[in-house]
């Protein structure tokens, strides 16, 4: 079976995390060894260097597994204003020594990363819809499975945050499905979360998946949700079907599978939901 693997982690927040659970964390990845890690966003508390320092040293414990890392609105000065506004990306910049989008493909599998940010720190978040366009359509080798990644979620489980979700979502949505998108992937909300399109945007003809990553590593909890993150499991076979597993914190400090999805593309393209999950271990 062709098969890779994805942890998605999202919102540590270095300078509010839970200390404990960093090393639970680091564990538990190395017994699941993904493919990539995928981590989409709010890497810090409030932007400062020695958040930026201590989100080093972990993200240093992760290799040699491949990261692509994406900003969030946390990881733009909030208090220093001249920063914000002159180089707000400079912390991450300084991190990650690469772009604050970028494009990574394994195997037949394309993940394109997306800033979805703005200096002036919208908490929604919002896109310049034509460049993300142009993104989506620059000439690319022919993949399988393509997977949008930034940091503001489509799509959420609680009515509180719809505040939360991406600014021109709906014409954002066209455009993935027009560039036959499988799967968009955020957090932001602290609350993990997945489901097809077809419920939130009826009118978009391609169903894809949309997930939303809880924080992996902060003590800003939300109920029901403690930290945690999603494995997804991508089978390249020739019929491509994709696995979500939810892993939270237990009370070993050890993270857990806890709820799983699997999805399979259909004839039309899209994707639709199948009720057995294979065990992610």
């Amino acid at each position: 079976m062709k098969q890779i693997r994805i942890a998605h982690l999202s919102d540590p927040h270095f300078g509010a995390i839970n200390e404990g659970v960093v090393e639970g964390l680091l564990t538990t990845l190395n017994k699941l060894k993904p493919s990539l890690i995928l981590l989409t966003g709010d890497i810090t508390q409030r932007a400062r260097r020695s958040q930026f320092r201590a989100a080093k040293v972990f993200t240093k414990s992760l290799l040699p597994t491949p990261i692509i890392a994406l900003p969030g609105n946390h990881d733009i000065p909030l208090f220093n204003l001249p920063a914000r506004i002159l180089h707000p990306y400079r912390g991450f910049r300084r991190l990650f020594k690469d772009k604050v989008e970028k494009d990574y493909v394994l195997h037949e599998v394309r993940v394109t990363g997306l800033n979805s940010t703005s200096r002036w720190r919208h908490v929604q978040g919002d896109f310049n819809l034509e460049r993300i366009t142009h993104r989506l359509k620059a000439p690319q080798v022919p993949t399988k499975i393509r997977i949008v990644a930034f940091h503001h979620p489509m799509d959420c489980a609680q009515h509180v945050d719809e505040k939360n979700l991406l600014r021109g979502r709906d014409e954002a949505m066209q455009i993935f499905a027009e560039q036959k998108i499988d799967l968009v992937l955020g957090g932001h909300i602290h609350d993990p979360f997945v489901n097809l399109s077809g419920q939130r945007y009826p009118h978009i003809q391609r169903s894809i998946i949309l997930g939303v990553a809880g924080t992996c590593l902060s003590w800003r909890t939300r109920a029901a949700a403690p930290n945690s993150f999603n494995l997804i499991d991508v089978n390249l076979e020739d019929t491509p079907e994709i696995q979500f597993t939810r892993y939270d914190i237990s009370d070993r400090l050890l993270f857990a599978p806890i709820t799983c999805r699997k999805f399979v593309r259909d004839r039309s393209d899209g994707w639709s939901e199948i009720e057995k999950c294979d065990d992610p271990l």
